[in-house]
């Protein structure tokens, strides 16, 4: 009878032991789910909502690289429509009868020198090693989750796209058909702009909406998870003194124990 006591007391203890070990775990980490043990349907949900959120946080990065991006396009295509802007006016002013030779080929290579400028934006304007204005890359797909993709398309702002090539200011009569390529090229640009700032209103909405998913997504894992801190302490307070009783009637129970054992000697 001693002994089946003794057995009893022992396993009692080692409940209490591993008890106050799970409840000093969640006192610990501020979880109520520290092991599949804890709770296996609990866990196989919160580890679906972390990946859930693991993407999202991923998708949100994507969109917001994809953002950068088209800042990065955007501000290049504005300075070309400046460069326009300058080549425009001077191609109005060559048009004016009142020059001389040499003062209209002084005209004409400050606008050949601001063609290359024009040209040079658009050969070099890149993003992590991507041409984004010479046609090397016409688009880029932002991946947003697993089923969606938003694609950015990108123009080509060189001067042979634009229809500039050979373009020159050598007489009033060219400098009047250079200004109408000038108009159509200003076009372009301003469509590209119109372009850029659709592309990037439509990314920063898409990830507005995943970032409400994931807060969504994480309210939903912590309501699952997180444990109810001022009940786990509570907790861990009768556990201790559980623990502290059992220790005690173990100690009692080995006492009671020895003096079967001596009767029985």
């Amino acid at each position: 009878m001693a002994i089946d006591s003794l057995n009893s007391t022992d396993s009692y203890a080692s409940y209490l032991d591993n008890r106050l070990t799970s409840v000093g775990q969640s006192a610990a980490s501020g979880s109520r789910i520290n092991n599949s043990g804890d709770d296996a349907a609990g866990q196989a949900i919160v580890s679906a909502l972390t990946a859930q959120i693991d993407g999202q946080d991923m998708a949100i990065r994507n969109a917001n690289t994809g953002i950068n991006l088209i800042q990065t396009a955007d501000a290049a295509s504005q300075s070309i429509t400046e460069q326009l802007q300058y080549l425009n006016d001077l191609s109005v002013q060559a048009q004016n009868g009142t020059y001389s030779a040499s003062q209209r080929d002084m005209l004409n290579q400050a606008f050949q020198q601001g063609m290359e400028g024009l040209n040079q934006i658009a050969e070099s304007t890149s993003f992590n090693g991507i041409n984004l204005l010479n046609a090397d890359t016409s688009t880029v797909d932002i991946a947003l989750d697993t089923n969606s993709r938003s694609t950015i398309d990108l123009p080509n702002l060189t001067i042979d796209a634009l229809g500039l090539t050979g373009s020159n200011l050598t007489t009033p009569d060219q400098a009047a058909a250079t200004q109408a390529l000038l108009t159509e090229a200003l076009g372009l640009t301003s469509e590209s702009q119109s372009q850029f700032g659709a592309q990037q209103n439509g990314l920063t909405a898409a990830a507005d909406t995943l970032a409400n998913q994931n807060l969504n997504a994480m309210a939903s894992r912590s309501q699952i998870s997180d444990a109810d801190m001022a009940r786990v302490y509570a907790e861990q307070s009768r556990q201790q003194v559980l623990n502290q009783a059992g220790v005690a009637m173990q100690a009692q129970s080995n006492q009671s124990y020895e003096s079967v054992l001596g009767l029985l000697a």
